[in-house]
Order: C-alpha cells, then sequence, then structure tokens
C-alpha cells in the first residue's frame, strides 16, 4: 500500500464547522465499512479445480471450452491519465500554501508587535488629549483643521 494516502479523520473532523460533523462521520463509517471489505478480499483469486468440474460434467469437452475462455478473459486496467495533474496541482497548492503561511507568520509578528506597543502605551482613562496626540502628528493636524474650520 505504499504511496497511498490515509485519512487522519479525527484530525480532519476538528477542522469541520459543527453543523457537518454528524454528516462527515456518516460518511468516515461507510469508508471504513467499505474500506474493511476491500482488505477482507484476498489478493488473488482462488484457483478453479477444474478436474473437479471435469468429473462431475457428463460432458468434459463443455468444461474444456469454459476452461478454454476463462483463460482467455483480460481485465484490462484504465490508464492513469490524471495522477500528474493531481500531483502537479497538489505540489502547486502546497508551494501557495507555503507562501500564504509565511505571510501569514509575517502578519501576525506585525500584529503582535502593534498589540505590544498598545499595551506599552499609559491607559486611555489616565491620558490627557495632548499626551494622546503627541505621537499623532497627523489625528492632532486633522483636529487642529476641523476646529479651526468651525471657528469661523
Amino acid at each position: 500500500m505504499a504511496g497511498r494516502k490515509v485519512f487522519d479523520f479525527i484530525k480532519i473532523t476538528g477542522q469541520l464547522p459543527a453543523a457537518v460533523r454528524a454528516d462527515f462521520g456518516g460518511l468516515r463509517s461507510k469508508f471504513e465499512s467499505s474500506h474493511a471489505s476491500m482488505t477482507a478480499l484476498p489478493s488473488a483469486l482462488e484457483a478453479i479445480d477444474w478436474s473437479f468440474y471435469s468429473s462431475r460434467v457428463s460432458n468434459p469437452a463443455l468444461v474444456e471450452d469454459f476452461k478454454a475462455k476463462y483463460g482467455a478473459v483480460t481485465i484490462p486496467k484504465p490508464d492513469d491519465t490524471q495522477s500528474a495533474a493531481i500531483g502537479a496541482a497538489e505540489a502547486t497548492f502546497k508551494k501557495e500554501m507555503a507562501e500564504y503561511l509565511t505571510g501569514a507568520e509575517q502578519r501576525i509578528a506585525q500584529f503582535e508587535a502593534s498589540l505590544a506597543g498598545l499595551h506599552a502605551e499609559k491607559p486611555l482613562e489616565d491620558m490627557t488629549v495632548s499626551e494622546y496626540l503627541a505621537d499623532k502628528p497627523e489625528l492632532r493636524a486633522k483636529i487642529e483643521a476641523d476646529i479651526e474650520s468651525r471657528a469661523l
């Protein structure tokens, strides 16, 4: 079973919204029952005992005909035309997600720095308007312009 993907249903369930977890549980039980049925099957078919049928059937030529036709049956396996495209899409998706995570980590670091700056400030209840506007020159200029426009 090398190369097969294994589903971590517990991890997937933890990432789903609560509204669809019951449906996903049903899907999981169907998958597990189908998987158990498939793994219970033998890897190769049992050999047919043609001599048993030849001794029991009155016309041995009929058994030989069935044996020849059974031996001639071949079950073609379809060509795998999609695995390469799926693998390429998966690689692209992993690359995009790695870039996204890198960007997300950078944004988190920026937000944490901003939050640390806010925590370092004096509480608003203890601060005067002048103290608040001291490190915000754009806001100070806007307020002063607004005050001047209303004073006229």
